[in-house]
């Protein structure tokens, strides 16, 4: 962690009567500063806690927000729960996966996009839902993907420095 990252992780351990509790707002500023979490920082992570790094990983195993590699400019997430499913999530996999020349949880060469797919996005009645970075999309469609992919590759192209949105 870098010296300004050192800082905030102090001010979030002196937040909490347990330094075990503020594991994971520790681990968003690691992945804050990195785009996922390096081997060596869970080490990091655990000895400024006080804990084991085996009770980092079990955090880390747990939840689907936490990397343990690179991810894209845009982390397209596509819900993989039983509402979601019967409604075509496996179609818009499918569709990302032909469209982005990747594999599951796999990046694009140019590291623009990473897809995944997740086991719930907790949009059950507006499925098949996606989530990219951190927006929930629901009632997705293949259609609604290529818009959004059509103006991240544009915003990309002319220099805007926002992250598209659908």
């Amino acid at each position: 962690m870098n010296a300004e990252n050192l800082a905030k992780a102090q001010e979030i351990l002196r937040r909490f009567p347990q330094k075990s509790s503020a594991l994971i707002p520790l681990l968003h500023v690691v992945e804050e500063e990195f785009g996922y979490i390096p081997p060596e920082e869970v080490a990091n992570v655990a000895d400024l806690m006080g804990v084991t790094e085996a009770y980092v990983e079990s955090v880390l195993s747990f939840y689907t927000l936490f990397h343990r590699q690179p991810t894209g400019k845009y982390l397209i997430q596509v819900c993989r729960g039983l509402s979601c499913q019967l409604l075509g999530a496996d179609d818009l996999s499918k569709f990302l996966y032909e469209e982005l020349g990747v594999q599951r949880n796999g990046t694009t060469a140019d590291g623009m996009f990473t897809v995944e797919e997740v086991e719930c996005v907790a949009l059950c009645k507006n499925a098949p839902a996606v989530q990219i970075n951190l927006a929930f999309y629901p009632d997705m469609t293949k259609e609604k993907l290529q818009a959004f992919l059509e103006k991240a590759r544009e915003e990309v192209r002319s220099g805007a420095g926002d992250e598209a949105a659908l």
